[in-house]
């Protein structure tokens, strides 16, 4: 597809709530800063309701960039009907990690579309991942170094879910090939499987790892990089970093590559929100976020 502009359009789709809004803008704010000027971004925000307070700000930074993106909020209330008690979720997860599974079917004009978490920056041109080659594969994604950093999480994803741990992908970022998707009924899939199994660990992500075995194009890691300090990696190959775990630069200071999130936090309407919650994090919260992550491990 192509705007008014004459310039190519890349779909990308964002899952929120009112917590992760000011996320959201960061992570746009750094994907529309190094957008290839041929390109034009059509985002779609996936929501079961938000502040007006939320869309007034991210509203705000979408106009900064207006010859270069569209935003378009998509309620996905009806989507969730009957599926309530069985989207499990933990720790700070809610109910909008599971959007994603709806995507095609949501958007059937499109082959091919982006779906990114909101803890994210992208330092890099998004046209170079939407152009990845999917052939006949369902989806597109990276490895997740959890699964590889972390002997029980490794564990838990072959004996498990019978997935080999360095095929396991994160779900934070996906370019899905919504033919094949439909094609595959991985929609009717999922929700058939979350009837039929519950997954704790990583609820969503379990499921379309289950789903898509054998499916999935991984790319380089650098595409969706974790901060883990002690994993060795060439920086000069990071692409997109995933704030996940705990490693939260608006949570804690000193989290590697926390730099590129406050670039780019800096020119969003939420930077006074993001610095009051850094700021405002308490001892109680760092210590239940380590609770949380020891009885993950526990968990796997």
């Amino acid at each position: 597809m192509t705007n008014i502009l004459n310039k190519k359009e890349i779909p990308v789709v964002f899952a929120v709530d009112d917590n992760y809004a000011p996320f959201l803008s960061v992570a746009l704010n750094s994907i529309l800063t190094n957008l290839n000027i041929n390109y034009f971004l059509k985002v779609y925000v996936l929501n079961t309701g938000l502040s007006k307070y939320n869309e007034e700000k991210i509203k705000l930074l979408a106009e900064e960039f207006s010859q270069d993106v569209d935003v378009e909020y998509v309620d996905v209330t009806e989507k969730l009907n009957g599926l309530h008690d069985k989207m499990h979720v933990r720790d700070y997860y809610t109910t909008a990690i599971y959007y994603r599974i709806f995507i095609p079917s949501l958007f059937p004009e499109y082959d091919k579309i982006i779906y990114i978490d909101c803890d994210i920056v992208m330092l890099t041109d998004i046209s170079t991942l939407y152009n990845v080659d999917l052939k006949d594969n369902i989806v597109a994604a990276v490895h997740e170094e959890a699964m590889s950093s972390y002997d029980c999480f490794g564990k838990y994803s072959e004996d498990f879910l019978d997935v080999p741990k360095m095929d396991y992908f994160n779900s934070g970022l996906l370019v899905i090939n919504t033919k094949e998707y439909k094609k595959q009924k991985i929609e009717e899939k999922f929700i058939e499987l979350m009837h039929a199994h519950k997954f704790e660990v990583a609820p969503d992500q379990d499921y379309l790892n289950v789903l898509l075995k054998g499916k999935v194009k991984l790319l380089d890691i650098g595409w969706n990089k974790t901060p883990i300090p002690e994993k060795e990696f060439d920086d000069n190959d990071l692409k997109v970093v995933h704030y996940k775990l705990n490693f939260k630069p608006w949570h804690y200071k000193g989290v590697r590559y926390e730099d590129y999130f406050w670039k780019y936090a800096n020119n969003t309407p939420f930077i006074n929100d993001l610095l009051s919650i850094r700021d405002n994090y308490t001892n109680e919260e760092k210590q239940r976020d380590e609770v949380a992550f020891s009885n993950l491990k526990q968990m796997a």
